[in-house]
């Protein structure tokens, strides 16, 4: 005990009583009036800022007199009208959305005015397919067939192997499903993309088939060749990683990126005509259209 009337916090404490004491004597004798005057100092500017607040929120909302069932009427029109709101912005989105596809669409057109195409959005994946295939809203009744080849601005992504009324079914260029007769222009060089669990599991695809001697180099750009009439020419499909040798060691193969992160697409746009569609036919198993005219779920 002792030792606390020693030490610092004692004497501090001291000193504190000592000031407090100091200013209520002067307080006293001068009338009360420095310390009301140092009070209201500090405490004026609060209350000016609280005043204020409750006369706007009461001039903007006229709460004086309302009964509980006028309050209960209030809060249920504001949330109504933060409902018609909330639907517009949803609306807003979805006209932009519109207006973005069709600009894309646009562009698309104007460079091929060849091909005709349709945009749809991907409504569904399955978890299952490690191929990152998908469903998109648009089918038959808006002319999308079987075997229509389905591209993005960046480049192509799949074909249709499934059609219904109002849904078709995507596989894409990963699947092992889908071939694709490809060439690199500035070499010279043709091939097959093609694709595998091991590519796909990485997102890469193969371009297979190329001449022993082949000098494809990283960054090489890798397009639809269009022979035989499943896919129009001159699609964009990826750019050389690597060059490897077959593992017949008598030709070569390029490991290609996809232009296009395939298992991200929000918004493709499926190609239902094209010059010399149809005239032959490479490599897509078609064997997955489904018998009768119901929309896959």
């Amino acid at each position: 005990m002792k030792d606390f009337f020693k030490s610092s916090p004692f004497r501090v404490l001291l000193i504190t009583i000592v000031v407090l004491l100091g200013l209520i004597i002067f307080t006293a004798s001068a009338g009360g009036s420095f310390l009301a005057g140092l009070l209201g100092f500090v405490s004026s500017p609060m209350q000016g800022i609280a005043t204020t607040v409750t006369e706007n929120v009461t001039e903007f909302l006229d709460l004086d007199g309302m009964s509980k069932d006028e309050l209960k009427s209030l809060i249920n029109s504001l949330k109504d009208s933060n409902a018609q709101l909330q639907q517009k912005l949803a609306d807003y989105e979805s006209v932009k959305q519109e207006n973005e596809q069709l600009k894309i669409q646009l562009d698309i057109t104007s460079q091929r005015p060849e091909n005709r195409s349709i945009a749809a959005s991907v409504i569904g994946r399955d978890p299952n397919d490690v191929f990152s295939g998908f469903s998109i809203d648009k089918g038959t009744l808006e002319g999308i067939s079987v075997g229509d080849p389905v591209i993005t601005n960046r480049g192509l992504v799949g074909i249709v192997t499934q059609a219904y009324a109002t849904t078709s079914k995507v596989s894409c260029l990963l699947s092992e499903d889908v071939k694709v007769a490809a060439v690199c222009i500035e070499r010279q060089e043709s091939g097959v993309i093609t694709s595998n669990i091991m590519t796909a599991s990485t997102g890469l695809l193969r371009f297979n088939y190329l001449s022993g001697d082949a000098v494809l180099e990283e960054g090489d750009i890798v397009t639809t060749s269009g022979a035989g009439g499943t896919y129009p020419e001159g699609i964009l499909i990826g750019e050389v990683k690597s060059l490897e040798k077959a593992e017949n060691d008598i030709s070569k193969y390029a490991v290609v990126q996809p232009s296009e992160d395939i298992s991200d697409v929000k918004d493709v746009f499926v190609i239902v005509s094209f010059p010399g569609k149809g005239e032959g036919q490479s490599g897509v198993d078609l064997s997955q259209q489904p018998e009768g005219g119901e929309d896959a779920e």
